[in-house]
């Protein structure tokens, strides 16, 4: 049994996701702190803002990492497409399948050798799904799929999507974003900081 599974998009995008949560546990910290020091005209629930912290963390982390909720799985006969967060798994023989297009937002698995241009795919593949699919495992499909006689295969891209050179923008505004937080984090981490020296 063979898996493609997504990954995340770039690595500024992790940094990005640890930076907000170091923002968030400072402001965490700050409330406990507030609320321990019982400083005068602060008042703060000390339950609710847990339970609001915990919220923004499952929150971001099912943003960031989401895409460990979806991927592919095939052998010699089957191929299924699973989305754990719907509980659903869309099955297709490979037998039967005797068209496949790698189009610029996934692949388009059809039964017929010459489908209409409107033409539903009977099991599509995408390439995108809160994050971008791992290159390794969806080329040796793609080997695989050419190895067989009767699938015609079409690409209709030179660069995997979400790994050209385009993409690397986005790692800078993810890399941008890093620095805002980084910056706004400034604050806080200050006021903790002389909480704790004021009141130890």
């Amino acid at each position: 049994m063979y898996k493609i599974p997504y990954t995340y998009t770039n690595k500024s995008k992790i940094i990005f996701y640890l930076m907000l949560l170091a923002y968030f546990v400072l402001r965490l910290i700050l409330m406990v702190q507030i609320k321990a020091y019982h400083l005068d005209g602060y008042e703060v629930f000390l339950l609710p803002t847990i339970l609001y912290y915990l919220i923004i963390f499952i929150v971001l982390t099912a943003v960031f990492f989401g895409y460990k909720f979806f991927f592919t799985t095939y052998d010699e006969t089957t191929i299924t497409y699973h989305n754990i967060l719907r509980k659903r798994a869309t099955s297709i023989s490979l037998t039967e399948v005797q068209y496949a297009v790698f189009s610029k937002n996934g692949v388009h698995l059809y039964k017929t050798a010459a489908p209409d241009a409107d033409a539903k795919p009977d099991l599509t593949i995408p390439f995108f799904r809160l994050g971008i699919i791992d290159a390794v495992p969806i080329n040796h499909f793609f080997e695989r799929l050419l190895a067989r006689d009767t699938i015609r295969v079409e690409k209709q891209f030179k660069i995997l999507p979400g790994y050209s050179k385009a993409w690397t923008l986005l790692s800078l505004f993810y890399a941008f974003l890093t620095f805002c937080i980084l910056i706004i984090s400034m604050q806080p981490l200050y006021t903790v900081i002389i909480l704790f020296q004021t009141f130890h």
